[in-house]
């Protein structure tokens, strides 16, 4: 095999490395700020505690007494074990109609 550089190699690996060099560009303001708006999301939905070294998730919120946390955990803890009751369906004016 031979090696040695020609001249239609050298301008083939030059041209290879603009066409690949032209694929590179600065990713543009959305991808710059790609996965922000989940952050902030997931931010805004917890509550932190400042107490804590490693900022745990054990803060209370101020506005719940213990009785009330108490209950509504009590109500979702047992949603998963009875189905909901079917809600009820209304079909009105779906019926056949007789004309006169």
């Amino acid at each position: 095999m031979n090696f040695m550089p020609t001249p239609l190699r050298s301008l083939s690996i030059l041209g290879l490395s603009l066409a690949l060099a032209a694929c590179d560009s600065p990713p543009t303001m959305v991808d710059q700020h790609f996965g922000m708006a989940v952050q902030r999301a997931q931010a805004q939905q917890t509550v932190q505690s400042h107490n804590s070294p490693a900022h745990q998730h054990t803060a209370s919120v101020p506005d719940t007494d213990g009785a009330s946390a108490l209950s509504a955990m009590t109500r979702y803890q047992l949603s998963f074990q009875t189905p909901p009751a079917p809600a009820p369906i209304f079909n009105i004016g779906l019926g056949a109609v007789s004309a006169p």
